[in-house]
């Protein structure tokens, strides 16, 4: 019997390709991935009510509004209201710097724990106080005294002062300026501050702007910000819970993952991203405020002249004093000595007018001893009160009545450049 012929092995055809199987899914990244983001909403909502546990001044939830009162509503005890204009009103004090602003108002303290003075245009060394009476000791006027920063008075909590009980029958404010100027009153506030006033607060701080300080370099300050270690350390507490928790979880998952080889890598790449992002988040408004400060001194200080920058500066009316007081200064160094209510004016003062030989004390205002001034010798005094000069007798009266012959070489509104005279 003959067999077919064999045909060649080029004509037999190939066996079709096996179809790759489908990639594996890896449900487990997934999972853990969706785990660390539950862990850090988890730890930022645990962390807020730790803030809100430590800094709400009364009820988490209050049925009480704002109160406001409008400058319509404020009396002047001491002082001068100069007008009122855009809702706001205009008042100057007494000659001595005091002025005192009431307001006749009825309400319950305990609901009511932060006062806001909505004030403007107050100098720096201006000392303020808080004065309020209720019908728990009618006869007894309590007082606190509050901060004064960057022209403004900061927000007080009197939830926990002596007195505040009871129902308020009136509240006042005591403001000695050191300098008789205008100051600026747009409303006032009582706040019964919940909890969701005070994250509302909060976020708005986080998002409204703060101008260059001394201390923006490395921190904000915020009025009534809740400790950044503790912050730091609560949410590191809680992200080590939190890990240990879901690790101990993921232990007895390990069906989905090879758990001795690739867990701890998970897990280190896992906890580093929510460090990361942790401190990016604490971080994010610094370095905002920052970039936006940055913006704000290019745009006052950009392409000016050397000149230019230091009358911009926040000591350029000062700048400016010092520039016609040099104008009348001998070629030569000589002595002057400085006279200024603030320490930062007589240091900046001193540094203005270097190479001469500058004298003055950086932690008194008092002025110098008139025991070691000597004729030649030259008197700057910048916003110092208690000066007198009289021009027909060519004599200068100091603050602690000695009396000195002087020419006046520069006078500007407050300041002068006196030259001492045998």
């Amino acid at each position: 019997m003959t067999l077919p012929p064999v045909p060649p092995s080029s004509s037999i055809p190939s066996p079709p390709p096996e179809t790759p199987p489908p990639a594996a899914v890896n449900v487990a990244s997934g999972r853990f991935l969706g785990a660390l983001l539950l862990l850090f909403i988890a730890s930022l909502f645990i962390c807020t009510l730790v803030y809100l546990a430590w800094t709400l001044p009364g009820a988490w939830f209050s049925n009480a509004s704002i109160k406001a009162w409008l400058p319509q509503n404020i009396a002047v005890a001491r002082g001068t209201l100069i007008g009122v204009e855009s809702g706001q009103a205009h008042f100057a004090p007494e000659t001595t710097g005091l002025a005192v602003l009431t307001v006749n108002a009825r309400f319950p303290a305990r609901d009511y724990p932060v006062l806001d003075w909505d004030i403007s245009g107050l100098p720096d060394g201006t000392a303020a106080k808080l004065l309020w009476r209720t019908d728990y000791a009618p006869n007894a006027q309590r007082q606190v005294d509050l901060v004064v920063e960057n022209g403004r008075l900061l927000p007080m909590t009197v939830a926990h002062q002596i007195g505040w009980l009871g129902n308020v029958l009136g509240f006042a404010l005591a403001l000695q300026l050191p300098t008789p100027q205008p100051f600026t009153v747009t409303n006032v506030r009582a706040h019964p501050m919940g909890a969701f006033e005070t994250l509302g607060l909060r976020i708005k701080e986080w998002s409204s702007f703060v101008g260059w300080r001394g201390t923006s370099i490395y921190q904000l300050d915020d009025p009534g910000a809740f400790p950044l270690s503790l912050l730091i350390l609560a949410a590191l507490v809680l992200l080590l819970l939190g890990a240990a928790a879901l690790l101990l979880w993921r232990r007895w998952q390990d069906r989905f993952l090879d758990f001795p080889r690739t867990m701890p890598r998970y897990w280190l790449y896992g906890g580093m991203a929510l460090l990361c992002i942790s401190w990016m988040v604490l971080d994010a408004r610094w370095t905002i405020q920052l970039a936006r400060q940055v913006a704000q001194t290019r745009q006052v200080y950009g392409s000016k002249d050397w000149t230019q920058k230091h009358l911009a500066a926040e000591d350029g009316e000062l700048f400016a004093f010092i520039e016609k007081a040099r104008a009348e200064l001998p070629a030569t160094p000589t002595r002057i000595f400085i006279m200024s209510e603030v320490a930062y004016l007589r240091s900046r003062a001193a540094y203005h007018l270097y190479p001469n030989q500058v004298y003055y004390d950086l932690n008194s205002a008092q002025p110098p001893d008139a025991r070691f001034l000597h004729p030649g010798d030259y008197l700057l005094v910048f916003q110092q009160r208690g000066v007198q000069y009289d021009a027909a007798k060519k004599k200068i009266r100091l603050p602690t009545g000695a009396e000195l012959s002087a020419n006046a070489k520069v006078i500007d509104a407050g300041s002068a450049l006196f030259e001492l005279t045998p």
